[in-house]
């Protein structure tokens, strides 16, 4: 193990004591041995932020149930709008693909409150800034710290900021320019969605994956477009390989740390579109 992984372990070991169980180590295999620990969602205060509706229950979705089940407050806060999440619509004339838009909205909605539901969390948030347009949006940052600051929380799930999506990056920019100059402080968890990452935490789901398979088929548009349903359980399989003794199981897998570290790391690898 290198310098930096050493170093990225003790801060980790510090920083999330309250969250990752340090006995953890000896709770993983594999490559994962000596650079994950295993954490037990408890009844945390937590923000999820998911840049579109799909995202939160793809990334953490079995997560976030489990948290709910142990009493946490979960708060789920959708960023983007999904007016531009159907390929159909490109094509329609100017003013149908803005009736289009406005009812896909609506559509997205729906589907995830009723997603949401099906994970045992309560109505979630739209900050609705423009599908696709989260970077160029003047004002999510300001309606983010405003949401922050009612509902403090400990540790908030968010698309980790090497993802490919744009959206997906953006959301780390503004949860930072979100709560600069406020005494906010929190555990950072980041999640996968699109793009695999290397994990420090991973959670056991096989309690919760069955609701986790119900609360994305709720989003019927989405499924419409792309499988993911059937990519989402499988990386969920994949990520149980790094669990000790896990056989036909499920995880999901993070990379954690504290908001200090997560600005120091987000200006070092990810703020370059």
């Amino acid at each position: 193990m290198n310098g930096l992984t050493k170093l990225a372990l003790k801060r980790l070991s510090r920083t999330a004591r309250p969250y990752l169980k340090s006995a953890g180590l000896l709770q993983v295999s594999g490559v994962y041995n000596r650079s994950a620990l295993v954490f037990e969602p408890g009844a945390e205060r937590v923000v999820a932020l998911a840049p579109h509706m799909d995202d939160e229950t793809i990334g953490c979705g079995g997560t976030l149930a489990l948290h709910a089940r142990r009493g946490a407050q979960v708060s789920v806060v959708f960023l983007t709008d999904g007016r531009h999440g159907s390929s159909a619509l490109a094509t329609l004339p100017a003013e149908q693909r803005a009736a289009g838009e406005r009812a896909l909205v609506a559509t997205r909605k729906r589907e995830a409150r009723a997603a949401l539901a099906k994970l045992g969390l309560s109505e979630p948030m739209f900050l609705d800034a423009e599908d696709g347009a989260l970077a160029e949006c003047a004002w999510a940052a300001a309606g983010l710290r405003a949401i922050l600051l009612e509902h403090r929380p400990e540790l908030v799930y968010l698309p980790f900021y090497l993802e490919e999506h744009r959206d997906h990056r953006a959301t780390s920019r503004v949860l930072l320019d979100a709560v600069a100059g406020t005494p906010l402080d929190f555990e950072c968890a980041g999640y996968e969605v699109w793009t695999p990452l290397f994990p420090n935490c991973l959670v056991r789901i096989d309690e919760t994956m069955p609701i986790k398979k119900e609360a994305l088929a709720q989003y019927e548009s989405q499924l419409a477009d792309a499988d993911y349903l059937h990519a989402s359980v499988g990386l969920n399989m994949h990520r149980s390989i790094g669990l000790l003794g896990s056989r036909g199981g499920y995880a999901e897998a993070f990379h954690v740390s504290s908001l200090r570290d997560f600005r120091e790391q987000h200006a070092r690898y990810g703020a370059a579109e």
